[in-house]
């Protein structure tokens, strides 16, 4: 009977230890969720990790602002990271961790005070994929984007340098999946030390599942700006969801019956769009997107203008011709390619002044961009500002017996100061320098053109002088 009792004890004590580590196992996979904030003093940008533990495979969605984080944002997240650029003011972010009917919520209040004299930019880009397989495109967005010169960098190396008045994108091949570190760097003259902004890319391979999809799309007749955007969508008729976006915001959020709410019909205002169509299928869970860049209604002006020298000096004023809203356009001026500078307010009256170099041949261009006119248009003109060349003269004494001979400049004005390039037969032989050192070149028998060419700061085009030289 005692051995019975030890028996039955032992036993509930076993069965009480089962039942104890099997609450305990529940416990542990009991999922949660938390924000891990990472951000500069003074700086827009912060960075937001979800750090989940107790459960795979779940899905994550963040808001800012009680706002979802979709569309085209969605590409702020990389994995569970949530880079984003915000405004000046109080902020919540939020992430929900969900697994089938069970939700967990974390939620943190950040309140973003940019650092307004700090001379360092706060550089930031975004990201989206932008040709299949391999190929993204990044945005850089900051504040003073225009007035300042950046640079690409992909796994430390220099890819493209962009300048202020260029495009703000990069299009870059990855070649392979993998992941990389994308950046945006640079340095000024108030920022020496130079500031960087970076994110690492996972690029993977594309779902073969997705199916390929396009849209056609036509003008509504009899209706201003109206269009109707038609999707087409090959490899499946098994359609989950169809989303249409313009400029980044989901206009049409719908389950595909697998025979209607595949077609979008919006009127625009004037200007230039991004239209993207989304679907979702069993197979392609994340979904496949399709993006076209359309312009609606408007015209570019026609341009032109008038030059005017400013006396003796190498400088020019610059009249540009009327066109509807030329007061309210920023009329943007390129010389030999280089962004010189803006016209002045009322630009029809108040012409752009410029200074050349000094005597040479230049390209003077006038560019504008509208909202009519988002792609911009240009008008150019070949300016040529003449110099003053010298008169050109040699003498060439032959070297004794032999079919060799020295080439003497005559004097001009600068002629110590300049190099004398000699040709035979149009193809360059050599220079010389002064008049006191004569240039030397042996000939065979025969008939040869000789010329002298010198280029100087009044004279950029140069000028040259020839003669015929008979050697036997």
């Amino acid at each position: 009977m005692k051995k019975l009792s030890i028996w039955f004890i032992a036993t509930l004590i076993l069965v009480l230890g089962f039942t104890s580590c099997e609450v305990n196992e529940e416990f542990d996979k009991d999922p949660q969720v938390e924000i891990v904030v990472d951000n500069k003093e003074g700086s827009a940008v912060y960075r937001f990790e979800a750090k989940t533990s107790g459960v795979e495979d779940a899905r994550l969605v963040w808001t800012i602002d009680g706002n979802v984080i979709d569309g085209e944002n969605q590409n702020d997240i990389i994995n569970q990271i949530l880079d984003y650029l915000f405004e000046s003011g109080t902020h919540t972010i939020c992430v929900q961790l969900i697994k089938g009917d069970l939700v967990r919520e974390a939620c943190v209040e950040i309140n973003v005070e940019v650092d307004e004299n700090n001379p360092c930019p706060d550089l930031f880009f975004k990201q989206e994929r932008y040709k299949e397989p391999y190929t993204y495109k990044f945005f850089a967005n900051f504040r003073g984007i225009q007035e300042i010169g950046y640079g690409w960098f992909v796994n430390g190396e220099l890819v493209e340098d962009s300048s202020a008045d260029e495009r703000n994108y990069l299009i870059y091949d990855f070649k392979e999946p993998g992941v990389y570190e994308v950046c945006i760097k640079t340095e000024t003259p108030d920022c020496p030390e130079g500031v960087s902004y970076c994110k690492e890319i996972i690029v993977e391979e594309p779902n073969r599942a997705c199916p390929e999809i396009a849209f056609e799309k036509e003008m509504v007749a009899g209706t201003v700006n109206t269009y109707v955007f038609e999707s087409i969508i090959e490899g499946t008729d098994n359609v989950s969801e169809i989303n249409w976006f313009i400029n980044d915001a989901r206009i049409e959020n719908s389950t595909d019956s697998q025979s209607g709410n595949r077609v979008l019909r919006y009127q625009f205002e004037s200007g230039v769009y991004k239209v993207c169509l989304q679907v979702i299928t069993p197979d392609c869970p994340e979904g496949v997107k399709y993006c076209k860049e359309i312009r609606v209604g408007g015209a570019c002006p026609e341009l032109l203008f008038e030059s005017e020298k400013d006396g003796d000096k190498s400088a020019y004023y610059f009249y540009p011709g009327a066109f509807d809203g030329i007061d309210d356009t920023t009329l943007e001026w390129f010389v030999n390619g280089d962004y010189v500078g803006n016209s002045p307010e009322f630009p029809h009256n108040n012409p752009f002044y410029y200074e050349f170099a000094g005597p040479g041949r230049y390209e003077v261009c006038l560019m504008i961009e509208t909202p009519e006119c988002p792609n911009g248009t240009s008008f150019c003109k070949i300016i040529e500002i003449e110099g003053s060349c010298p008169e050109l003269s040699f003498e060439l004494e032959q070297d004794g017996g032999n079919p060799a001979y020295y080439f003497y400049p005559g004097n001009f004005t600068g002629v110590e100061d300049v190099s004398s390039e000699w040709f035979v037969d149009g193809e360059y032989v050599g220079s010389s320098s002064g008049q006191q050192n004569p240039f030397y070149y042996q000939f065979n028998p025969g008939t040869y053109e000789i010329c002298l060419a010198i280029e100087t700061p009044n004279c950029p085009m140069g000028v040259e002088i020839c003669k015929e030289l008979v050697v036997e």
